[in-house]
Order: C-alpha cells, then structure tokens, then sequence
C-alpha cells in the first residue's frame, strides 16, 4: 500500500512541477514547507486516540506539513486547535446522511448541534469566508474515513462530501490535491472546492428552507 500511495504522490506532484510558476493565487509560486517527523505525528496520532489516513499521513511526514497554497495555504497539523475542530471525537455524518442546509426545515435548522457537527476531521484549507475543505480523521463508517468534504456553515451551506465528477468517487487527500492541481493547470480563476461536492434532489417536503426562501422549486 505504501509503495502505491508513494507512487500516486510522485504523480500528483510531477503535475505540481507543471504549474510550479503559475501565480494565479497571491501572485506567488508553489512551496511546500518542511514535513514532520514520524515521531511527531505518532505523538499527535497517540494524543488524539486516532490513525491519519495512510495518504494524508505518508504526504505530510515525506513531502511538507503544509503549503503556502491554495488559497490560504494548506494547514499544518500543529494548527488544528487554532480551527476549532475536534478530531478525536467521531465524524458525525455519512454520505447517506449529511447536512445540506437549504433541504433543511427551521425547526431542524435550530436543533442543529454546531458543536458535535465540528468533530472527527482536520481542516486542510480555507478559500475564506467560512469555506472550508476537511479531511474525515476519524469515523465509524469505513467509507467515510479519510474522505474530504467541503464544510460551509458560516455561508448556512453545510458540509457535502466531495466527488469526483466523471466517477462519482468520493475524494481522497490526493484526489483533492490533484483536483486542485487540475484547476490551476487549466487557470479556472473561478476554481471552487464547492463545485466537486454535488447534493442529491431536494427532498418533497414544502417546509424545507430552499422552498421557503423561493430558491428551489
């Protein structure tokens, strides 16, 4: 497994190498900062109760901790107590059931737990806004683990796993760095992690609040 994860890496960053001068974010070229040590994630990993999926663990440990890109630059793992979130306690959701905030009603709206909702992942970057990609950390869904999702509350979005378009996989940790990779190769200036986490058809409820509001039918 290790030798496969090193191979997709050694993929994923010759198309890094492609777009290395590109300066379409902060008018700066792509670095990489120094990986941690294997003693300091199993520290992280023992204080936490937890395993980082293999991908995102191999990457941080022999490629960099964090980068100065996209967007805001990638978080270092040291960092996450400053996001707020939660690892050690489970991930809450599933891809069967995940919050969309517009198929919500009120009354679901305003039971919702924020607290609870912020557990079991790593935040690995921000666009800003409150628009958030994490990676799952910890969950009792097999499926679920190590997966990335696109979290938005702050905008009353939600948090909806991403996929890839053409096969409808969820995203791995570099399945979302090649993504990323692909965005820029092409110059999408209007480039989004929103635009790989799809939501099923609204629900037949007329209480939701989309319906409500008039913006879905």
């Amino acid at each position: 497994m290790s030798k496969q994860i090193d191979e997709r890496i050694t993929r994923v960053l010759e198309k890094f190498e492609e777009i290395r001068g590109c300066t379409s974010c902060w008018n700066e070229p792509l670095n990489w900062y120094a990986p941690m040590s294997e003693e300091e994630v199993a520290a992280y990993e023992k204080e936490k109760g937890i395993r980082l999926p293999e991908e995102y663990r191999r990457f941080i440990t022999s490629i960099g901790a964090n980068g100065n890109k996209l967007f805001y630059g990638i978080a270092h793992l040291d960092n996450q107590k400053e996001e707020g979130c939660i690892p050690e306690n489970p991930f809450p959701f599933s891809f069967d059931n995940f919050p969309f905030f517009l198929y919500m009603t009120e009354e679901e709206l305003d039971n919702f737990d924020y607290d609870s909702a912020c557990s079991g992942f790593l935040h690995l970057n921000t666009e800003g806004c409150g628009m958030d990609s994490v990676l799952v950390v910890n969950s009792t869904d097999p499926s679920v683990y190590g997966t990335v999702w696109f979290f938005d509350f702050a905008n009353d979005y939600g948090a909806v796993p991403m996929r890839d378009k053409k096969t409808n996989k969820p995203f791995s940790f570099l399945d979302w760095l090649e993504y990323w990779a692909e965005q820029e190769e092409t110059d999408n200036k209007s480039f989004t992690f929103s635009d790989t986490a799809p939501v099923p058809p609204p629900p037949d409820n007329p209480d939701i609040v989309g319906r409500q509001m008039g913006w879905i039918k």
